[in-house]
């Protein structure tokens, strides 16, 4: 087990949130790009070409590695990118960052209430990966927000959904200016998974740590 921790303690959290991409699911790169390339030049009226690759990856960088925010920026509704993912087949499009990821949820929900906010609908995507909705206490995605991260709203909503104090919530997540930032901001913890953030509070090295010292420090 590889868990570090800013000199900080768990025992006052009360509830996990997480991200969803590239903490509990990562992306099929090809065919993801395929979807945000032909979906801006769709939008721009153009072909997809470098140069219009190229545009879009400077708005990618600008908003903070966020599709939504792009096209949210663009005019459209918050929630379009996420309607567009649904609208794929998950199975193409993601796969599970651990395959053991599944089996931690389930029993980290039993534990401590658990919950993920993604910029993206995730009621097709997790069952496809073996993932059971049931699991989480709350499901927040873009579509119930009227800005995407890395916005402050939806973390500011994830407080409120939890009913709890933003220090007795941990939120792990895989971006620092996406995730991370926008969350210690509102005074929530943070956490990274499989990559380490140095600004975030904890870093777990396998997505069974967090278990492990929910289970050592007993949380409840």
């Amino acid at each position: 087990m590889t868990i570090t921790r800013n000199g900080l303690s768990l025992n006052m959290i009360k509830h996990i949130w997480l991200d969803f991409s590239e903490t509990i699911g990562s992306i099929n790169k090809e065919a993801h790009n395929t979807l945000r390339y032909e979906s801006y030049a769709k939008f721009k009226n153009k072909p997809v070409t470098l140069e219009l690759i190229q545009e879009y990856e400077k708005l990618y960088e600008t908003h903070a590695h966020s599709n939504s925010a792009i096209f949210k920026n663009l005019g459209l509704p918050a929630g379009f990118w996420s309607k567009l993912i649904g609208m794929v087949d998950p199975r193409v499009h993601y796969h599970l960052m651990d395959p053991n990821i599944p089996e931690v949820l389930e029993k980290m929900s039993k534990i401590i209430p658990v919950s993920i906010f993604s910029n993206i609908d995730l009621n097709r995507i997790l069952p496809a990966l073996g993932v059971d909705i049931k699991w989480f206490t709350h499901i927040l995605s873009a579509n119930t927000l009227e800005v995407p991260k890395p916005a402050l709203g939806g973390f500011y909503k994830m407080i409120e959904l939890s009913s709890l104090l933003p220090e007795e919530i941990l939120y792990i997540g895989d971006h620092l200016e996406k995730d991370i930032i926008p969350a210690k901001k509102v005074g929530i913890k943070t956490g990274a998974v499989f990559e380490k953030i140095k600004e975030a509070d904890y870093y777990f090295k396998d997505f069974k740590d967090i278990l492990e010292l929910i289970k050592n420090e007993k949380l409840v």
